[in-house]
């Protein structure tokens, strides 16, 4: 109901005008989500090496700022916290002011986008949401059921950017690697992350006991690092010690996702459910075996995108999707694949 009177209310067309002569640019990435980012990563370098003519501004969450200010070379950031009121949305348009190109790629705005949107003005509003008139550039079935990282790159093509690499920007800390380094064994490591959003998405000790009896079956002498987060640490500690520290560790000190993405660097192989270290490792070349739910739309948008993924999907019970419905002798070929 709140988009349908936000259509009503805000829905206007954009002007148009030719993409050519776009001198300003803003992408709006709201929406907090680290793998999201690392997939349209590209999209600034290979605009700025095509078009250095044009200026490139990002709307995201605070704590994304440094990725796409320092990591990105976008020209300027602004922050915008969750769920931010109508105030405070017409007062961030107010501060970025004039731009002639808008690029929002939520696949269906809700009413307090469209009214941003509308705030904004912009000649050209770029975006997925084909029924909205304020997004005259539509992507929605033009990129229908490709990968998120194509439609960044069919965005780039609309831009006039030919043949762009769509190769990830992961960002690098060679400091905190060396710091992770003196926790680190001499022994292969592979990197197994068990958490996900929600938790249909969350790998239980059972599923990440069955994957250690597998990769020990496999690669005896390895190593398996569990990867955890600071509201996870506990836990995983605990199962380190239930597991056998002579073959499961933890990085206690890892805190960040800039550490994640050190592990995985370090790793020699990785394993993770549907989550942002599915594209850091796909951005890092890593073998990887990515664990999803079944979800067909979900899987062509979000698949890693690297020839050297393995990707298996849990089984689905009674209706119910949980990542942790894994057949055994399934996640033992798989796991024997990676290792090929």
């Amino acid at each position: 109901m709140r988009r349908k009177l936000g259509k009503v209310l805000f829905d206007c067309a954009s002007r148009g005008g030719d993409l050519s002569q776009v001198k300003r640019l803003l992408l709006v990435r709201w929406d907090a989500k680290i793998g999201d980012s690392i997939v349209s990563s590209f999209f600034f370098r290979e605009l700025r090496r095509a078009r250095p003519d044009i200026q490139i501004d990002v709307i995201t969450a605070p704590h994304l700022a440094a990725l796409y200010r320092d990591h990105f070379g976008v020209d300027h950031v602004y922050c915008c916290k969750k769920r931010p009121s109508y105030a405070a949305l017409k007062k961030l348009a107010a501060e970025t002011g004039p731009v002639d190109l808008v690029i929002h790629l939520g696949k269906q705005l809700k009413m307090k986008d469209i009214y941003f949107l509308r705030c904004l003005g912009a000649d050209n509003v770029m975006g997925m949401d084909d029924e909205l008139d304020v997004v005259n550039i539509k992507l929605g079935h033009a990129t229908k059921g490709r990968h998120f990282s194509e439609k960044f790159a069919y965005a780039l093509e609309l831009l006039g950017v030919t043949a762009p690499d769509c190769q990830y920007i992961i960002p690098e800390d060679s400091e905190r690697r060396q710091f992770i380094k003196h926790a680190w064994p001499v022994e292969p490591v592979v990197a197994l992350n068990p958490y996900g959003s929600g938790s249909s998405r969350c790998l239980n000790f059972n599923s990440v006991s069955m994957l250690v009896e597998q990769i020990g079956k496999y690669k005896p002498a390895w190593k398996v690092c569990l990867m955890s987060t600071p509201d996870t640490k506990v836990e995983v500690e605990k199962w380190c010690h239930e597991l056998g520290a002579e073959r499961v560790f933890t990085v206690k000190f890892s805190e960040t996702i800039q550490d994640a993405i050190e592990i995985a660097r370090l790793s020699d192989a990785v394993i993770s459910v549907d989550t942002a270290i599915v594209h850091i490792a796909s951005g890092l070349n890593k073998p990887l075996l990515a664990i999803y739910n079944y979800d067909e739309e979900n899987f062509s948008e979000w698949h890693p995108n690297s020839n050297r993924t393995i990707s298996m999907f849990s089984s689905l019970r009674n209706g119910i999707q949980n990542v942790n419905q894994l057949e055994e002798k399934i996640l033992e070929s798989m796991v024997e694949k990676l290792f090929l």
